[in-house]
C-alpha cells in the first residue's frame, strides 16, 4: 500500500497553492523553478508532507476569515440570495457578482427603504442603495457595488471584498 503523502506530490503542491492564495501570498507553485532574483525569498523543493503542513499552518491562520465566509455563505443561502461567487481571496471575503434583484432583495434586507414601487429595478440605484445599507448595517464599513455588463449583455452587480469583521456584522443584520 502506498503512503498518501507519496500519491501525489501534484495534490499537495495544489493544495498549498490554494492556501496561500486564501492568505493573500502570490507563490508559484512549479517544478523547476529557475532560482529567484534579488529581493525575491526563493522555496526550496518541499516534499509533499510538508506542502501538507504548511497548507494547514496557513488554513489555521485564515480559519477565521474561511468561518466568516462560511457563514456569511449560509445566511445569505438561507434568504435564498445568490451570491454563489463568494470566496477567500488575500485574506478577504470576496462577494462575487450578482443580479440587480437579488442586490435589491439584501439591500431591503439591510432596512433600505423600498423604491418606489412603480419604477422597475434600476442597476445604479440599486448599487448605490445597497452601498448605504451596507454601511449603515456594518457600522461604517464600505463595500465597493460596481455594475457590469457580461459577455451575454446581462446587467449583473459587482460586488468587492469584505473583511471577516465585517462579514460578520452583515451576517449578525441578516439574523435579526
Amino acid at each position: 500500500m502506498r503512503q498518501p503523502d507519496a500519491l501525489a506530490p501534484r495534490h499537495a503542491a495544489a493544495e498549498l497553492a490554494s492556501a496561500l492564495r486564501e492568505a493573500g501570498i502570490r507563490v508559484p507553485i512549479q517544478r523547476g523553478e529557475p532560482e529567484p532574483g534579488p529581493g525575491v525569498v526563493g522555496l526550496r523543493p518541499l516534499s509533499p508532507a510538508e506542502a501538507r503542513r504548511l497548507a494547514r499552518l496557513v488554513r489555521t491562520g485564515t480559519k477565521r476569515t474561511l468561518k466568516a465566509a462560511r457563514t456569511l455563505r449560509d445566511v445569505l443561502d438561507a434568504h435564498r440570495l445568490d451570491l454563489s461567487g463568494i470566496q477567500v481571496r488575500g485574506g478577504r471575503i470576496a462577494l462575487g457578482t450578482t443580479s440587480p434583484a437579488t442586490a435589491e432583495r439584501l439591500a431591503r434586507l439591510l432596512d433600505a427603504v423600498p423604491p418606489v414601487p412603480a419604477v422597475p429595478i434600476d442597476a445604479d440605484r440599486t448599487a448605490e442603495r445597497l452601498r448605504n445599507a451596507f454601511a449603515a448595517t456594518t457600522g461604517g464599513d464600505a463595500l465597493d457595488v460596481h455594475v457590469r455588463e457580461t459577455a451575454y449583455g446581462e446587467t449583473v452587480l459587482a460586488l468587492g471584498s469584505i473583511d471577516a469583521t465585517a462579514a460578520r456584522r452583515l451576517v449578525a443584520a441578516l439574523r435579526s
